[in-house]
């Protein structure tokens, strides 16, 4: 079975697609910012408790995906990368100090093969999409949009989580699907 980690700046399209693979019998796991309550800050507005926060809703989903991924696909949006990337972010801001020891966390965690994610899809907007659904206003927020893909490569050449395939939102979720799969069955996952 896969476990498969949509990643990308909020409005790429991994709720959409996670969705409709949902809806195909995958296991979905929605993105730790969304698992949390609506009062933990995030993006510019988040911190080193935050950071926290959301590392621990995402740890939450490990013993999941280490169980449930023998019997079933699996698709998370985002995963514990995502979740590193966000925290280098804001650590470049100086609004959170969690980075380092959220890093030796994951290292962890990835240690163990059955928390390892099969494939990473790296989402990004078409150019001239805004990509995102959070307004970019301030310069914090625009850090955020234009810093997001280069920490979340960094963060992925750190942890030797190398296996990444970038892939552009087509205006038709159904086409992007089909990149998807078509990904997964070129890997030989399917």
């Amino acid at each position: 079975m896969v476990f498969l980690v949509l990643e990308g700046f909020s409005g790429t399209g991994k709720t959409t697609l996670a969705k409709m693979l949902e809806a195909r019998d995958w296991m979905r796991l929605q993105e730790s910012a969304h698992a949390l309550p609506d009062h933990v800050p995030v993006l510019d507005k988040g911190d080193t408790r935050s950071d926290y926060s959301l590392l621990g809703a995402t740890l939450a989903y490990v013993s999941t995906v280490s169980r449930m991924r023998k019997d079933r696909n699996v698709v998370s949006e985002g995963y514990l990368l995502s979740d590193l990337a966000y925290a280098k972010v804001r650590m470049a801001l100086g609004l959170s100090s969690a980075y380092p020891s959220m890093l030796s966390i994951c290292r962890e965690v990835l240690a163990d093969g059955c928390a390892r994610p099969d494939l990473y899809v790296q989402l990004s907007s078409r150019p001239g999409e805004s990509g995102t659904k959070v307004p970019a206003t301030g310069a914090a927020k625009e850090l955020f949009r234009t810093r997001y893909y280069e920490a979340l490569s960094e963060v992925h050449t750190e942890l030797g989580e190398t296996d990444v395939v970038s892939l552009s939102t087509e205006p038709d979720a159904a086409s992007t699907l089909d990149k998807v799969l078509a990904v997964i069955k070129e890997r030989g996952l399917a």
